[in-house]
């Protein structure tokens, strides 16, 4: 188990890796006040929920000014929004080198499954937090998921037609996307993690999109697993 200093530092490598990014895109330089606030609100939205989470509070974890804070942010739901973006930037970044890496489109199919569900546990239980608050349409999170999804889903049409020569309808693509968000939010469902759903449900979603977009599925990928 990792600990709080480890987990924080996992998180500030991933929040300076795209903000880095985001800044070259605008011509902006990075604030690496703005960042800490970012990082801190995490833990604070993890523990808390959306609802019990105040400025306040994200003040304390961060340590800093009010004054500062509102330098950055309009309020709560500005933050945890660019904590999403984050997330789904650096989701495709992580996405997108699987595609170039792959040599058939059984690799992109099972290497970007693979990325997807690690990446999600990697972050822990603010994804829980942020996947339910995105798939509302009212959300301002929600223009973040619609984003990334039709990128994704863009980018698979094109490299797994490239291998196997069929010309697909880019939804059937969105629809497998759907599928393991459902899935990454079963492997947080009773309020924790479990290992046992996170390799049942990348077992079962890798069996499904072989078996729906290429025609095979290798023997027992859908099949229970009984442990002895």
């Amino acid at each position: 188990m990792q600990s709080r200093s480890s987990d924080i530092d996992a998180i500030r490598q991933v929040v300076n890796q795209v903000l880095e990014v985001h800044a070259r895109e605008e011509g902006a330089q990075r604030s690496q006040a703005r960042a800490e606030i970012l990082i801190h609100s995490m833990q604070v939205f993890a523990q808390r929920g959306l609802q019990r989470t105040t400025v306040q509070h994200l003040l304390d974890a961060s340590d800093v000014s009010r004054r500062t804070f509102y330098k950055y942010f309009r309020n709560k739901m500005d933050v945890l929004e660019s904590i999403y973006r984050i997330f789904v930037d650096n989701m495709l970044l992580h996405f997108h080198k699987e595609v170039k890496l792959a040599g058939s489109a059984n690799d992109i199919i099972r290497n970007t499954t693979k990325v997807y569900f690690e990446y999600h546990v990697s972050m822990g239980p603010i994804i829980k937090l942020m996947m339910e608050e995105a798939r509302s349409s009212s959300s301002a999170l929600a223009p973040h998921r619609m984003r990334a999804q039709g990128i994704a889903s863009e980018v698979l049409t094109a490299q797994i037609s490239r291998f196997t020569g069929r010309d697909y309808d880019p939804l059937v693509f969105r629809t497998m996307l759907w599928m393991l968000e459902n899935y990454s939010l079963y492997i947080f469902d009773d309020g924790g993690f479990s290992q046992e759903r996170l390799e049942q449900c990348q077992r079962v979603a890798i069996g499904i999109a072989e078996s729906l977009v290429l025609g095979e599925v290798t023997p027992g990928m859908l099949e229970r697993h009984v442990a002895s």
